[in-house]
């Protein structure tokens, strides 16, 4: 499901991400760690707004304002440094019968033989203030629904804790309290994209220069 069309700033994004064959990937710690540094990893160097987030066994949630970019950039990030790491961690681990789960029929592109993701995330635009705390809730209620927890606070994996009263370190991730991005904020991430585009594509005219030597 697609349904964005806007990349203008101040945008709210609800994404939905679902495992290759519903393979139950986050049923355990240590890959819902390895998606959460993700998030910050992401966040640090291309900052986004955080406004919730929940990882079930089989799926993920989240609703995300992108300061600059699209959100298919955004996804291309998250899913694929999370899918790398998450499958270096099965390797590492010997976690065969998962591997065997996530194992693709046919080889993709550059000799790809697992996947984590499904290949069609679903996005929605969140147009109101009405629509984001409706996603919000549905969120942090998709644990007690599944009948993984009796209520949300006993959830780990998702923001219901962060926004209560809690101590440094004691949530997985900080959600922004902050969901709006400042006109100055929107500027500044504006000007430093195009500079590093800039950037980029000087380097590949070198490239292209050296190759004709």
């Amino acid at each position: 499901m697609k349904l964005y069309k806007s990349n203008e700033p101040n945008t709210f994004h609800y994404v939905t991400l679902v495992t290759h064959n519903r393979v139950p990937v986050f049923r355990g710690d240590e890959a819902c760690q390895v998606f959460v540094d993700v998030l910050s990893e992401v966040r640090e160097k291309f900052p986004y707004k955080l406004i919730g987030y929940v990882l079930m066994p089989d799926h993920v949630h989240a609703i995300v304002n992108n300061r600059i970019n699209t959100i298919s950039e955004w996804l291309h990030r998250v899913r694929g440094n999370s899918a790398r790491k998450i499958l270096a961690w099965l390797r590492d681990e010997r976690h065969l019968m998962s591997l065997k789960k996530l194992e693709l029929a046919n080889p993709q592109k550059r000799q790809h033989t697992h996947a984590v993701w499904q290949k069609d995330p679903s996005v929605i635009d969140l147009w109101s203030h009405k629509f984001v705390r409706q996603k919000l809730n549905y969120l942090h209620l998709n644990p007690v629904r599944a009948g993984l927890c009796a209520h949300p606070v006993n959830w780990k994996w998702s923001s219901y804790r962060a926004y209560l009263p809690h101590k440094p370190n004691e949530v997985p991730i900080e959600i922004d309290w902050r969901a709006y991005w400042k006109d100055e904020e929107l500027a500044i991430g504006n000007s430093n994209h195009a500079q590093k585009s800039g950037d980029v594509a000087t380097r590949r005219k070198k490239r292209r220069a050296v190759a004709r030597l």
